[in-house]
């Protein structure tokens, strides 16, 4: 949350006057008849603007405690990136307040006391907020997981995990309203697994391998040599020796000269044609019909080759049913600790229809960190995903499978010593037709029929 500073900065700001100290009490009114009955409790971000604050003190009411309804954001940082706004300020299930109208989507809701319009606003953000913060479970309010604390503000804000595009950054995207793209997409994914969180496709982006970098610049290549310097040209196919040349290959003079057998072609359509253009790199004279693509980072100027180029997919991201009712519905400790939410329903489903015991298998993986390292985490999530494929296709409907963050579960509706004891065969066959080793280690716990009803 974030701490007030009680420093004053003296910017430029309209001077109070009586048609000023009118609108405020008009604002403060007509907030009554909303409902917000009383002066909102802010902080200001990064520190009150003289002499605006002296008159925003009749709406807004600064304080030093960390229970507020809002953040006012001053605009200090007038030419810096607002990517990181959220991030900055640390406050979470509290609305942005932009009172300069720069922050656009960056804030939750623009403020000018000139404007009725944005009294309508302003007032419904904070009410909507303070609504829905009082729906959560009283552990989720003041939580420091981050990956709970992003899903209670998707929560109490209203907003989804909206991914856009943003040059300023080097991750060229950013999600408005939350932290940076490097550490939200990261959390986002956790609680996807978890199934608490649904992503959609954003977009399709390509990242230097140097630097990883996300500004790039896109351009056709010389397949050779790897330059740019490429020059349209007109081909030539001379049709008694077949050969298929540039036309200045050709050129000698005014005349046409096949360069090959030293014909004179006179006649088009009879002795040649013109079947397409080409591409004639000046830096190594090589002719080309299929320019090959490169990219430059803008960053670090490394070059490389679209072969190459590391491919990121980007989403955004919506809270799930099963998120809204973590959230809001007081939970029973798990049986282990990040369970998926597929899994605990799964559990809950079964232990109202069936009189035998389960079987829980938790798998985590010992060769996670060394693929990871060696050829990134892509590779790795490739062949967990290739794993738990096998794994379905072997088990059939056997079992359950329910990928979680940091390892998976197999369900298996039945405590059968021989089941248990196949599992094992099923890992290693499942495991076998991968690139690389993922070193499965597994973990059973029975649950009992008396312990799941």
């Amino acid at each position: 949350m974030l701490s007030p500073t009680p420093t004053i900065l003296e910017l430029p700001a309209r001077p109070a006057s009586p048609g000023f100290e009118d609108a405020a009490a008009q604002c403060m009114a007509h907030w009554k008849l909303l409902g917000l009955t009383r002066r909102p409790r802010v902080h200001w971000f990064p520190r009150p603007i003289v002499p605006y604050s002296s008159l925003l003190g009749s709406i807004f009411e600064l304080t030093d405690d960390s229970d507020i309804d809002a953040v006012l954001f001053a605009e200090e940082r007038r030419h810096s990136p607002l990517h990181n706004l959220r991030e900055v300020i640390g406050a979470f299930q509290a609305p942005i307040i932009d009172l300069n109208g720069r922050a656009g989507e960056f804030a939750d809701v623009h403020f000018d006391l000139m404007n009725r319009q944005t009294w309508d606003q302003t007032a419904k953000r904070i009410l909507e907020f303070s609504g829905r913060r009082a729906k959560l479970d009283l552990a989720l309010r003041a939580t420091a997981e981050p990956d709970m604390q992003l899903l209670a503000h998707a929560f109490v804000s209203g907003r989804k995990i909206a991914a856009t595009r943003y040059p300023l950054a080097s991750e060229a995207v950013c999600y408005p309203g939350y932290w940076t793209a490097a550490r939200t997409i990261p959390a986002a994914e956790k609680l996807v697994r978890r199934g608490l969180l649904a992503k959609s496709f954003f977009d399709r982006i390509h990242e230097c391998r140097q630097c990883a970098s996300r500004r790039l610049t896109v351009r056709e290549e010389c397949p050779k040599c790897r330059s740019a310097d490429l020059a349209d040209i007109d081909l030539i196919h001379h049709y008694h020796c077949a050969s298929l040349l540039p036309e200045e290959k050709f050129r000698q003079g005014r005349a046409l000269v096949c360069p090959k057998c030293q014909q004179h072609l006179r006649n088009y359509g009879k002795d040649y044609d013109k079947p397409g253009r080409a591409q004639f790199c000046r830096h190594c004279e090589e002719t080309t019909s299929e320019p090959a693509v490169g990219f430059v980072c803008l960053d670090c100027d490394a070059s490389t080759d679209g072969e190459a180029i590391k491919r990121i997919d980007l989403y955004s991201y919506a809270l799930t049913p099963q998120a809204e009712a973590l959230l809001t519905q007081p939970q029973k400790p798990p049986l282990v600790p990040g369970l998926p939410v597929s899994l605990m329903e799964e559990l809950q489903r079964l232990g109202q229809h069936q009189d035998k015991g389960m079987m829980i298998a938790e798998l985590k993986y010992a060769a996670r960190d060394t693929i990871i390292g060696a050829k990134g985490e892509a590779m790795f999530d490739r062949l967990r995903r290739l794993f738990l494929e096998n794994m379905a296709n072997y088990l059939a409907e056997a079992a359950s499978l329910h990928p979680g963050d940091i390892a998976d579960y197999v369900l298996l509706a039945s405590t059968d010593d021989k089941l248990a004891a196949e599992l094992s065969t099923l890992i290693a066959r499942s495991e076998a037709a991968l690139s690389e080793r993922l070193e499965p280690q597994l973990r059973l716990a029975v649950k009992s029929a008396q312990a799941s009803r």
